[in-house]
């Protein structure tokens, strides 16, 4: 009983920090106050603060910096699975459906990029291309900076929903990326990122949302073709 009573507090506590975090408009990237200050704010034990602060951590709301406190997550409080992909245990079903529904976002989100990117978004867009190029061409692991490449691509669009969105996107990129072994290195996709990030970076839309649909179109043929063969 008084665990749970703990458990409660430290709940009630997680919302109020929450209302804290709304009322104040934070932004990814702020720092919380100080364990102290929420202490003296909340009326509450530092146990209770800390548990609280672990809640919104695991809820991505928080993320904790050792050494140097509590911040608002650039995940938004997205969840790491929010559509449960992890119990869906066709890979290569899977690997398709996560492209098709890809086609009907990321085209559109790139061609929002092209409209309202800021020339260091785009710098910073065609400086992450040539690496995740340059990691594909040496063999080397580049789903983590693949990843990132399609999340700037929908943060530079300046839509946040898309933003928010971005977090599942990319759940889908690390998918499809485990369950096709290298399908942007075998089929040359990648080379659809460049001309994607070349048009965001010259302000075309048209050519930024058509250059996307060839890539998430070509990687799906590709992935398509290669399921097949194995079957």
């Amino acid at each position: 009983m008084v665990k749970n009573k703990a458990q409660s507090m430290a709940a009630q506590t997680a919302d109020l920090l929450i209302e804290y975090i709304t009322t104040n408009q934070m932004f990814p990237g702020d720092r919380m106050p100080t364990e102290a200050e929420l202490i003296e704010k909340m009326g509450v034990s530092r146990s209770t603060i800390r548990e609280a602060i672990r809640i919104l951590s695991a809820r991505n709301i928080l993320e904790i910096r050792q050494g140097s406190g509590a911040y608002i997550s650039p995940r938004r409080g997205v969840p790491d699975d929010p559509l449960g992909l992890t119990f869906i245990y066709d890979a290569d079903q899977l690997a398709i459906d996560l492209l098709d529904v890809r086609v009907m976002i990321e085209p559109k989100a790139a061609m929002l990029a092209a409209m309202n990117a800021t020339e260091e978004q785009c710098r910073k867009l065609r400086d992450q291309c040539t690496l995740v190029e340059k990691l594909i061409q040496s063999n080397a692991d580049y789903e983590k900076e693949d990843v990132k490449l399609h999340t700037m691509i929908c943060e530079a669009s300046g839509n946040r929903i898309l933003i928010n969105l971005s977090y599942i996107l990319t759940s889908s990129v690390r998918k499809t990326i485990v369950a096709t072994s290298d399908s942007l290195k075998d089929s040359n996709t990648y080379i659809y990122h460049r001309k994607t990030v070349e048009a965001i970076a010259r302000h075309d839309p048209i050519s930024a949302e058509n250059s996307m649909i060839c890539h998430v179109g070509a990687l799906r043929e590709f992935i398509v073709s290669k399921i097949k063969n194995h079957q």
